[in-house]
């Protein structure tokens, strides 16, 4: 190998040990797109992934301290070749003690790791495999997947998947009772309390396949695209493939919820995810008032507010409970909803 060679190889490998110190760390926008530039190499994506796999198998060798491991390794008499790879990953397992501790690290392959989040919390994680994803508020993800089968499992809550693009390697999502399967795109997948779950596509396509009663023949399957959305339950189709504009479900990544004229019983459901207050509806005339546009969920008590001017609800807060009631219009005011 030429020293412009090593060189190079030695820069990509500092450059891997860097990005792993960032895991688990919210990364900015401009750091998450540094990433996907950067990985999307394919050489700079099998270095970061051979440093995670060799620290993974490091740290779950049963009766033989890390330490004296690494130790070995850095005093062992290999081949150069050996040698020179080595001795990146080495810097990459001290980079890594000293940014996000030992922790985060798992058993051979990729094994079972759960990221989630707490109420009104939202915050992006990077996968084993360089993918990002954007996790929403009450939201639990688990990463079972191995070096050659990438799989995560959404136990409950939405999520914006930036899957990264291997060859031959494709990346699902199981959900309790479905999967949904990309090869490198950008989509949302909602898990609602209810069971109910919801795909939408942002760039690229996805398969849906739902599974029946756990035996692994797909009941019924659908392909999405670009500006496309679907919605279903455990026991078949709620909506079935349909256009959408996609970047108005995902702007819960800034912090909004923007919603299309949708009764208030929805809104409330959707919005109660962000807080700690139980939100009532105390009056079944308000319930069916339609709500629409932008609304903050940073701060839900003055999202709530707000309705007070845009609907014919009164909201009133009490020991920890924020109660909706109804507002009769005067004779001729026609209400309606705006955004904020």
């Amino acid at each position: 190998m030429s020293i412009w060679g090593f060189l190079n190889r030695r820069r990509i490998r500092h450059q891997a040990a860097r990005w792993h110190t960032r895991i688990g760390r919210r990364l900015t926008i401009a750091q998450r797109q540094a990433f996907e530039t950067w990985i999307a190499d394919p050489v700079n994506a099998r270095e970061f992934n051979s440093q995670r796999y060799l620290l993974d198998v490091t740290m779950e060798l049963k009766g033989r301290p890390c330490s004296d491991l690494l130790d070995s390794v850095s005093e062992a008499k290999p081949s150069r070749s050996l040698v020179l790879w080595t001795s990146g990953v080495v810097t990459a397992a001290v980079v890594l003690v000293a940014g996000i501790g030992w922790s985060v690290l798992r058993s051979e392959g990729y094994v079972a790791r759960t990221y989630r989040t707490a109420t009104g919390e939202i915050r992006d994680v990077v996968l084993p495999d360089g993918s990002i994803v954007g996790l929403d508020t009450q939201t639990e993800l688990e990463w079972v997947g191995s070096p050659s089968d990438r799989r995560v499992r959404l136990l409950r809550g939405e999520a914006y998947f930036q899957v990264v693009h291997l060859a031959g390697r494709p990346f699902r999502i199981m959900l309790a009772h479905s999967q949904v399967q990309v090869l490198g795109t950008r989509f949302d997948v909602y898990q609602m309390a209810d069971g109910d779950v919801r795909v939408s596509v942002v760039s690229g396509t996805v398969a849906v396949e739902a599974l029946d009663d756990g035996q692994g023949v797909p009941s019924w399957s659908r392909r999405l695209s670009s500006g496309q959305q679907i919605e279903y339950s455990p026991v078949g189709l709620v909506a079935d493939v349909h256009a959408i504009v996609a970047p108005k479900v995902i702007r819960w990544r800034e912090g909004m919820m923007e919603t299309q004229g949708e009764p208030l019983k929805d809104f409330v459901s959707d919005i109660s995810r962000y807080t700690t207050e139980r939100i009532v509806i105390a009056d079944p005339r308000a319930a069916t008032q339609q709500v629409g546009g932008a609304f903050s969920v940073r701060n839900v008590n003055a999202t709530l507010d707000r309705l007070s001017h845009i609907a014919p609800v009164t909201v009133t807060h009490e020991q920890g409970e924020v109660i909706l009631g109804y507002r009769a219009v005067p004779a001729g005011r026609v209400s309606g909803s705006g955004a904020h």
